[in-house]
């Protein structure tokens, strides 16, 4: 029996059985059967030792780590440096080093990933979602009460509207910060992440400040500029999925939009003036205004509200609803028994 797993063998710290070298994971010089290391909170098999931390002698995953507030816990347990310091690993990595912020093992300078002023390993950087758990880069990442959110979690999941909640100014408020001489000066705080966004860097959407990398599609992950984005209940959305998904329905049933024009004076590149699109209620201007029953779309919004085809006026019809007009090709709107209706 030794000889198949490689002979010899230590006592498993979990179950106290013979763990032989060829099953064995060794974590912080103990030995673990590849079964028995396991998070204690999630009880999922935690493949390779960088993936898991400890806390009093008890196995977490890095997700249940952070999630269960041990970082924090751990930071009050007093970290001492052992005398003699240095040592070669320390030399490899650059010398000196900080507790990581995650697992509070010593990060080295050279394998630090710096977030929020405080130190991580790259491998215990990973959002803290059940169901997500991927590493993460600093530009990829936000935070919310202590925890490490991916952007797609932290959108999809609606913690960015948390966030505003529980901010101490409401969604539109701002702190400059003087010393970002580099970037413009000033700053605000991103609509996503929470994080300083200078001028010089800031996507502005709906007069909402974002950064380039965190104004993305909540469904597609694709990044948007403002000119292809449409937003629906606070999710930033690109216009293909706006129209793919249905939000163009879905915000015409919600919008109560109507036939009265807002103009905007300042979009004299596209011929002056302006009104709003019943359809996304974003500016639409002169010169890209499809007009249709004394209502204005967008020729991108202009579809077919049955199958989504893309309309002319001479080829839709109409029919007047509370919220202002519903399109329909002509083949749908025979199919559907629309031309039989009774108009009120």
């Amino acid at each position: 029996m030794s000889s198949k797993f490689g002979g010899g063998g230590n006592n498993c710290v979990i179950c106290d059985k013979t763990a032989y070298p060829a099953e064995t994971i060794q974590y912080e010089k103990k030995p673990y059967h590849v079964e028995c290391f396991r998070c204690k909170t999630c009880d999922k098999k935690i493949e390779n030792s960088g993936k898991a931390s400890a806390f009093e002698d008890t196995i977490y995953c890095l997700p249940c780590f952070q999630k269960g507030g041990f970082a924090q816990k751990q930071k009050n347990v007093k970290w001492v440096k052992k005398e003699g310091g240095g040592g070669t690993a320390s030399t490899k990595f650059g010398g000196g080093g900080n507790p990581c912020t995650v697992c509070q093992k010593t990060v080295y300078a050279a394998e630090t990933l710096s977030f929020e002023k405080q130190a991580y390993h790259a491998d215990c950087f990973v959002c803290t979602e059940e169901d997500c758990g991927k590493k993460l880069t600093a530009s990829g990442a936000a935070s919310f009460e202590g925890r490490i959110i991916c952007r797609k979690c932290f959108t999809g999941k609606g913690f960015n509207r948390k966030q505003t909640k529980t901010a101490t100014g409401a969604t539109g408020s701002t702190k400059a910060n003087s010393i970002a001489s580099r970037f413009g000066g000033g700053g605000n705080k991103c609509t996503v992440c929470d994080k300083t966004v200078y001028a010089a860097e800031t996507v502005s959407y709906e007069k909402k400040p974002y950064h380039a990398e965190c104004f993305k599609c909540t469904l597609c992950e694709k990044k948007c500029t403002p000119s292809g984005a449409a937003a629906f209940e606070g999710d930033i959305i690109c216009t293909k999925c706006f129209t793919d998904k249905g939000y163009n329905r879905k915000q015409t049933k919600q919008g109560g939009a109507s036939s009265g024009a807002k103009t905007n004076s300042a979009a004299s590149k596209f011929g002056g003036g302006g009104n709003k699109c019943v359809r996304c209620d974003k500016t639409v201007y002169p010169a890209e205004t499809v007009s249709f029953e004394k209502t204005f779309f967008h020729a991108e919004c202009f579809t077919c509200l049955n199958c989504d085809v893309k309309c002319n006026t001479s080829n839709a019809e109409g029919k007047k609803t509370d919220a202002g007009v519903e399109v329909y090709c002509k083949k749908c709107w025979g199919e559907l028994g629309l031309n039989r209706a009774t108009v009120n």
